[in-house]
């Protein structure tokens, strides 16, 4: 799932530094800083007030690829103090929409950088019109979706606001930086809670920072990685013959020519079968160097690409198929198989790096999608996220 995400379009670089430790915030500073900014209207919630309550279970969870193997966490861990941190919003001035989201976009550019996640509670806002209207007032430029991997409709015709994800709430989302498989993607995510699950019916969004995880990363695997890079691999049917999200659908066009130059224009080598499917291949870093800092970031999906993902579910249960027939795949970016021991430690450690939080109705989360990646835990009823993205 994803948050906000921001506007300019930022390409991925291969240039790679030592990695630097991230200074964290007080919560304490993050205060001093709003009220210089935006008065007095924010004011932070205990991170008793964010917990689930009761803790996500991990281990041996149906649907979630890795959880029944070696190192994987029993549960999810509860929010910390500044991890997310979550702000109130006092309205009483009778602020617009437009004026509140002008607010926490002041707040957001402020104190992102060192929080990596925000969560703005007591909104006014409770529809997709009010989560525009948010983001019209952050004045951030949108990006979309073009070339996304998953369907993800948009809520609002003529915006840039969409669902979240159409996964069926029985399937946990595995954690993943948005979009990593693109050669452009959101610097930014934000996420408007427009219906919650209710309660105890899950649904929480894990979280986890790529420091975290890269620290807690085999060196060996770390340095694999750092030398070898990603492939991601995408098989795109024709519409005629699959229930997979086919090459038409993904590329709005069902002129072959138009789709492969969609498809380059994205950064894609695009090959065709005799049956007219369609196949991508993208070599990426699993590594970023920070535009800023420098600082070296752990930034895929490796494991959300991988066929395992696939696998996992119900709907491939007792599938034979090849691992390139599944609709995503990721190799060594040399092109060979990424081991399965390798793959279970990497999700056994981003787990045990995740903290989930508890939505309640209009609350709206910005995520810095360089240095935090996301998920979604698997839910009962119904639940309705919305979700911006930017590059800036």
């Amino acid at each position: 799932m994803s948050t906000f995400v921001f506007t300019l379009a930022w390409r991925q670089s291969s240039r790679f530094c030592h990695i630097r430790p991230i200074k964290h915030a007080t919560s304490n500073v993050l205060s001093t800083k709003t009220s210089s900014v935006t008065g007095s209207i924010f004011e932070q919630i205990p991170k008793e007030e964010l917990a689930p309550k009761t803790r996500p279970r991990l281990r041996d969870r149906e649907f979630l690829p890795g959880s029944t193997g070696d190192g994987f966490p029993e549960f999810l861990a509860e929010p910390s103090d500044s991890f997310p941190v979550g702000m109130r919003v006092n309205t009483g001035d009778k602020s617009s929409l437009l004026e509140l989201g002008a607010n926490c976009m002041e707040y957001i550019k402020t104190n992102l950088a060192n929080s990596q996640a925000i969560l703005f509670r007591g909104l006014p806002a409770e529809t997709a019109e009010d989560f525009l209207a948010l983001t019209q007032g952050m004045r951030g430029k949108p990006l979309n979706y073009e070339g996304g991997a998953t369907p993800r409709p948009k809520e609002l015709k003529n915006s840039d606001i969409y669902f979240a994800t159409t996964e069926p709430g029985a399937y946990t989302i595995e954690l993943h930086n948005e979009m990593a498989y693109l050669k452009t993607f959101p610097r930014k995510v934000l996420f408007f809670c427009q219906k919650e699950p209710g309660e105890s019916c899950g649904g929480e969004t894990p979280l986890a920072k790529c420091s975290d995880i890269v620290s807690k990363l085999d060196p060996e695997v770390v340095k694999k990685f750092d030398v070898k890079g990603v492939m991601y691999v995408r098989y795109l049917p024709d519409k005629s013959r699959s229930d997979y999200m086919p090459w038409q659908h993904q590329f709005y066009t069902d002129d072959r020519k138009v789709a492969e130059r969609g498809a380059q224009q994205q950064g894609y080598t695009v090959k065709w079968d005799d049956n007219g499917d369609m196949y991508l291949t993208y070599s990426a870093p699993a590594f970023l160097s920070h535009p800023v800092t420098g600082e070296k970031i752990w930034f895929n999906q490796i494991t959300t690409h991988h066929c395992t993902y696939s696998k996992a579910l119900p709907q491939y249960k007792g599938s034979d198929l090849p691992d390139e027939k599944y609709p995503h795949h990721t190799y060594y970016g040399d092109g060979s198989d990424i081991e399965p021991e390798v793959l279970q430690h990497i999700r056994a450690v981003s787990w045990s790096c995740a903290t989930g939080f508890r939505w309640k109705k209009g609350d709206l989360i910005a995520l810095n999608n360089l240095n935090v990646q996301h998920g979604r835990m698997a839910f009962t009823g119904e639940r309705k996220i919305l979700v911006h993205m930017t590059a800036d």
